[in-house]
């Protein structure tokens, strides 16, 4: 029976075509690995000749064909050769997986479900941290996870970026819930708290002047507080949010479609935000969401969405 596989085989191949050794004799390399000599001379007997072929290919060789042996003394060559090529390799990456799996911070994530590959443009993070992210390259949750178990050891960190990484460390739900759009009690990130992260990312005055220019009924001290908008400055501050409640609804693809199908069925997008407890922000929230969702789909018995204000119009009046 063989010793090696196809699948040992394209592994070591790989491996050799970036290694020096790869137009070195074969005789060579078998008398600087200490084992059997490769059995032909010839000056093309290198691995070179070898490794570009697949396991099935280098079977049919003249070289070995009928030899199966002759091909677990080759892959033996190279496997020694790489060992000897370079001989911490295995032992850096071994260290390199231990400490990304040793990390807490991904071990949090891993336990409630939260994919490494969120994107930070959704995070709720100040601007300060942005720059130091974006400076690093950093572009997702995972990454920043990286980031910060680096950055720990060699500088002091500082406001909502140690916060995140506090809260990630020791599993705080509520942190986690203030910067990443994570229900507690629940596992995963869902769409309501993420475009809910977007409003709440609005100075609190202007959250209440846009609710209240929708139409809200607010508390009497949210009401003497929010300055009245005019339509150009609404359909700024609109404007200012639609890229991230876009790159949202693009992110949570299943819970969109689940939204467009609740509505359908005589939903409202009202009671889908009253999850995020803020009745400013549910408000602010149920709008800019509608408004992205404009002619995706018709409610039965009804005109497109386009065309039809929805509980909107009856509770704000038609713009």
């Amino acid at each position: 029976m063989p010793k090696y596989n196809s699948a040992e085989w394209d592994e070591v191949r790989k491996k050799f075509s970036r290694s020096i050794m790869a137009d070195t004799s074969l005789v060579s390399l078998a008398q600087n690995v200490d084992t059997k000599e490769w059995p032909h001379t010839g000056e093309e007997e290198k691995p070179s000749k070898y490794i570009d072929f697949t396991y099935d290919e280098l079977l049919m060789m003249p070289e070995i064909a009928g030899k199966t042996d002759r091909v677990d003394h080759l892959i033996e060559i190279l496997k020694e050769t790489l060992a000897f090529d370079d001989p911490f390799g295995d032992m850096v990456a071994q260290v390199e997986d231990t400490a990304s799996r040793e990390n807490p911070i991904l071990k949090t994530l891993a336990r409630l479900n939260i994919p490494e590959g969120f994107p930070l443009i959704l995070a709720n993070f100040s601007e300060g941290t942005r720059m130091v992210c974006t400076s690093e390259g950093i572009k997702t949750i995972g990454e920043f996870a990286d980031l910060g178990q680096k950055m720990s050891t060699r500088v002091v960190l500082g406001g909502d970026f140690r916060n995140a990484l506090n809260a990630l460390t020791h599993g705080d739900e509520d942190g986690i819930a203030q910067f990443l759009p994570y229900r507690k009690g629940f596992t995963g990130l869902h769409l309501a708290e993420s475009i809910g992260l977007v409003v709440g990312a609005l100075p609190r005055s202007e959250q209440l002047a846009l609710a209240r220019f929708y139409g809200a009924k607010l508390a009497p001290d949210d009401a003497a507080t929010a300055k009245p908008l005019g339509r150009e400055q609404c359909e700024k501050l609109e404007s200012s949010l639609r890229p991230a409640v876009n790159t949202a609804l693009d992110w949570f693809k299943d819970e969109k479609a689940a939204l467009v199908q609740s509505v359908v069925n005589g939903g409202t997008f009202e009671r889908y935000f009253v999850v995020l407890n803020d009745p400013v922000r549910e408000v602010i929230a149920s709008r800019l969401t509608a408004n992205a969702l404009k002619g995706t789909y018709t409610i039965k018995g009804q005109e497109p969405a386009e065309k039809k204000a929805g509980f909107f119009g009856r509770l704000f009046g038609k713009r």
